[in-house]
C-alpha cells in the first residue's frame, strides 16, 4: 500500500516539528493518525517514546521554543507548539515506554485507533482491522488497555464522530472495568485522572494521607460532579519555569548528586552541575573524586604561534600537559572558567577566529562552583588541544552519554595529590 500522500500531508501539518520528532524516533499515534486516514482535520497529537532518555531529551529540546504548558501528569505532557503561523496541541506520553508500534497498540482501547508513525522508520504501521473498521465507523473493544474507565467515557466520543458500538462490546468494556483491581485512592486516580479537559483526580485531594479506601465513598464524590457541557473545558495553560521539576517528576531514577567540598550539587537531566541547597529526597550520591576523574572541561582559548592565551587576560598562559593556577591578582579573582563539554559551544568565545579548543581534567578539592555548564576552578591540569573537527560534532547528548556511561579510572597522578 503506498502511503505517501498520507506521509506529505503529516509531514506538511509538522512542519519545523518533524525534524526534532526524528531525532528523538518517536511515534505518533492514536487520533491523529485516525484523523489523518478519515481525511479529518487533525486536533492533537499523541507523541511515544522508546524510553526514558528519549521523553526526557524529547521535552527539554523543545522547553525553550516558546511552549505553553497546559497540564502535566504522572501519565502525559500536554502543551502547545509553535509551528508557523499555528500551534499544534501536543501531548507527550510518558507513562509507559514502547519499543514498537504493537507495543502501544496493546495499551489501546478501540482498533479505530490503532494506527501509527514510526519516525525512526519513516512508516506507517497500522492494525489489521485499522482501516476496515474506520471504514464500517464500528468500535472494537480491546479488553488489555491500560485504562477501561476512560474507554467506557471515550464511547460517547466516538458515538458523536458517527461511530457505532454493539451491546456486546459495550459489556465487555463494563466486564474490564469490574476487574480492575483498585484498593487505594491513588489507584483510582490513576486509572480517572489526566483525561482531556477534566481532572477527576481532583475529586480526591481532600482525602487525609492513610485514610482508608472506600469505592463507595468514591462513587459518590463522584455523583457530585456537574457533567454538562461548559464543565468540559479546555485546560488553562499554565507557565512552568523550572524544567527540571518536570524532568524529575518524569524519571522513575533517583537524581544523581554529588557533595563537593561541603557544597551540594546535582547532576541535570543535561548532564551539567547545577548547585542546590540540600539533598535530594530521591538520590544517589557520588564520589567526587571519581566524578572528576571520569569527566573533562574545556575551554577556548587564543592560539598564538604554537602557545594558548586567556581571551579574558590576554597574559595569561595555558600550556599544555603542566598545571595551571590561577592568581588572585588576575582579572578572573582566582578563578579558572570552564565549560562542561555539551556546553562549550555556549561559550562567549565560540564566534573567535583565532580560537583553540583545550581539555582540562580537575581535581575536587580545586573546585570551586558550578552552574548549567560553567565550572569555576582555582587551578587545572591542561591535556591537549582538542581538534576542531573533534569539538565541532559535540553537543548535550554526547555529554550526558558520558555522564552516564564513563567508568574510567582516574588518567593522571594529578587527581590524586
Amino acid at each position: 500500500m503506498n502511503l505517501q500522500f498520507e506521509k506529505n500531508k503529516l509531514y506538511a501539518y509538522l512542519g519545523g516539528l518533524t525534524d526534532i520528532l526524528a531525532e528523538h524516533k518517536v511515534f505518533i499515534a492514536g487520533g491523529a493518525i485516525t484523523s489523518l486516514f478519515n481525511n479529518k482535520e487533525i486536533n492533537d497529537i499523541d507523541i511515544y517514546f522508546r524510553n526514558e532518555e528519549s521523553a526526557l531529551s524529547f521535552i527539554s529540546d523543545i522547553w525553550s521554543d516558546q511552549i505553553w504548558i497546559a497540564s502535566h501528569t504522572k501519565k502525559a505532557t500536554q502543551f502547545t507548539y509553535p509551528v508557523g503561523n499555528k500551534s499544534i496541541n501536543i501531548q507527550a506520553i510518558h507513562f509507559k515506554y514502547f519499543n514498537t508500534p504493537e507495543d502501544i497498540f496493546n495499551t489501546f482501547d478501540y482498533t479505530v485507533c490503532m494506527g501509527a508513525f514510526d519516525f525512526e522508520k519513516e512508516e506507517f504501521v497500522l492494525h489489521n482491522d485499522f482501516l476496515k473498521h474506520n471504514s464500517q465507523r464500528i468500535l472494537k473493544f480491546n479488553s488489555s488497555t491500560a485504562f477501561p474507565i476512560v474507554s467506557l467515557l471515550r464511547v460517547q466520543k466516538y458515538e458523536k464522530k458517527g461511530y457505532k458500538i454493539s451491546k456486546p462490546e459495550f459489556i465487555r468494556i463494563a466486564l474490564t472495568c469490574m476487574n480492575l483491581d483498585i484498593s487505594s485512592y491513588e489507584e483510582l486516580k490513576e486509572q480517572m485522572g489526566g483525561m482531556y479537559g477534566v481532572n477527576y483526580d481532583k475529586l480526591f485531594e481532600d482525602i487525609e494521607e492513610g485514610e482508608e479506601f472506600s469505592l463507595q465513598d468514591a462513587i459518590d464524590k463522584i455523583a457530585d460532579l456537574v457533567l454538562d457541557e461548559d464543565y468540559f473545558k479546555e485546560p488553562i495553560q499554565v507557565e512552568f519555569n523550572n524544567l527540571e521539576d518536570i524532568l524529575d517528576s518524569i524519571s522513575i531514577k533517583p537524581i544523581k548528586y554529588i557533595n563537593i567540598n561541603g557544597d551540594h550539587y546535582r547532576i541535570n537531566h543535561d548532564g551539567f552541575l547545577k548547585s542546590i541547597n540540600e539533598k535530594p529526597d530521591n538520590y544517589i550520591e557520588i564520589d567526587p573524586q571519581k566524578f572528576f576523574s571520569e569527566i573533562k572541561l574545556y575551554k577556548f582559548v587564543e592560539k598564538k604561534d604554537g602557545r594558548y592565551f586567556s581571551f579574558y587576560n590576554k597574559k595569561f598562559e595555558y600550556e599544555l600537559c603542566k598545571e595551571v593556577v590561577a592568581s588572585s591578582s588576575d582579572r578572573n579573582d582566582g578563578k579558572l572558567y570552564f565549560n562542561e563539554k555539551g556546553d562549550l559551544h555556549n561559550s562567549t568565545y565560540e564566534s573567535r577566529d583565532s580560537k583553540a579548543a583545550i581539555e582540562v581534567i580537575v581535581n575536587p578539592s580545586d573546585f570551586i562552583e558550578a552552574n548549567d555548564g560553567v565550572v569555576k576552578v582555582s587551578k587545572c591540569y591542561v591535556i591537549r588541544e582538542v581538534p576542531k573537527e573533534e569539538y565541532e560534532q559535540w553537543d548535550q547528548v554526547d555529554h550526558v552519554e558520558e555522564i552516564q556511561n564513563k567508568t574510567l579510572a582516574p588518567l593522571f597522578t594529578f587527581m590524586n595529590n
